[in-house]
């Protein structure tokens, strides 16, 4: 089971996170990590704050060169912008701002944006990095695509571009969907003994927590209310993956939907909790969208989501425990989902 947290401000010092039971003998060279964190921090949409973070980041323990230990993992990463917002009691709508403020007991919002900030998915790319690594080496692959930007579908690069400059000089963000698939997933990942353990809640709860996610669904999803059961029944790919909280050795298929970056260039209406007098509330800072980066995002979520029902399924503090009972395994199904 891998367990990580994360901590840090988007203007602090540094950004830390530790991830607890990885097993040794993963390799895992520091260009692999920084290639993650770059594709989150150059992604489509970004904000020009992006053009001066680098990301540089260290791993401060659970390494022996470029190889996993088994110990706890730590990693930091540099904040380039130290420039603390001054304090504000205007809370931007549809941010953390005012119901942080209200459990906090604070008229400070700049105080909860500095936690609440997106800046902190960073950590969660870099730690992903590991668990993304380790179901490589363990045949799992994974990737993303956004299929939906403002209602605009069928994206190519170019219409996503054009799409984002009307955004801005419109002074607007746009929302947005997109889909992760895992590749050769072997079959048996979860459980439907405990609600805790299906598999399904659980990739769930992690894509739920990226920053801007509102909607979550697996395979067919939402359109499946539509459906008769004979339809549902006929095509497997409905599943998406999972069924009884438990992979079934199909690629999983997930899907997102990302709400519009709410911090507006032109402001948005909100009541200063200091004076209740109404204000607009800028943001001159914000995404245009976050669509793009959160889908890298939740790659990284899922696939720490994913290690871990490996690790609890196979067992193994090592690679090399790992990597033959994994094989055994997937010969073992092979010969049973072929046939289906």
């Amino acid at each position: 089971m891998l367990r990580y947290l994360t901590a840090g401000e988007s203007h602090g010092e540094y950004l830390s996170g530790i991830l607890e039971g990885f097993p040794s003998g993963v390799k895992i060279k520091r260009d692999y990590i920084a290639a993650q964190l770059n594709r989150r921090r150059t992604a489509p949409g970004r904000s020009a704050r992006q053009g001066v973070e680098t990301d540089d980041f260290r791993v401060i323990s659970g390494l022996a060169g470029d190889v996993t230990t088994g110990a706890p993992i730590a990693v930091l990463i540099k904040n380039q912008s130290r420039k603390v917002p001054p304090p504000s009691s205007l809370p931007r709508p549809g941010h953390a701002d005012l119901p942080g403020m209200l459990k906090y007991d604070t008229l400070n919002a700049a105080l909860i944006r500095e936690r609440a900030s997106a800046r902190e998915t960073a950590m969660r790319t870099a730690l992903g990095a590991f668990a993304m690594r380790l179901n490589e080496l363990l045949g799992v692959e994974v990737n993303s695509r956004v299929t939906n930007l403002g209602g605009l579908c069928g994206l190519t690069a170019q219409s996503a571009a054009a799409e984002l400059v009307r955004a801005r000089k419109a002074g607007d963000t746009l929302g947005g969907e997109f889909e992760l698939t895992f590749e050769n997933v072997p079959a048996g990942l979860g459980s439907f003994e405990q609600p805790d353990r299906r598999l399904g809640a659980r990739l769930a709860a992690a894509l739920l927590s990226v920053n801007g996610v509102k909607g979550f669904e697996i395979g067919g999803g939402f359109a499946l209310a539509a459906m008769g059961g004979k339809e549902a029944a006929a095509d497997a790919a409905l599943s998406g993956g999972l069924d009884g909280g438990m992979t079934n050795g199909r690629d999983l298929v997930l899907r997102c939907a990302v709400k519009p970056v709410p911090g507006l260039p032109g402001g948005a209406l909100s009541t200063d909790l200091r004076t209740f007098k109404k204000k607009l509330s800028v943001s001159a800072t914000s995404d245009t969208t976050a669509v793009f980066a959160a889908a890298v995002v939740a790659e990284h979520a899922a696939s720490l989501e994913l290690a871990s029902a490996l690790l609890e399924k196979f067992g193994g503090d090592s690679l090399g425990e790992l990597l033959p009972r994994v094989d055994e395994w997937r010969k073992r199904t092979k010969k049973i989902i072929s046939r289906l």
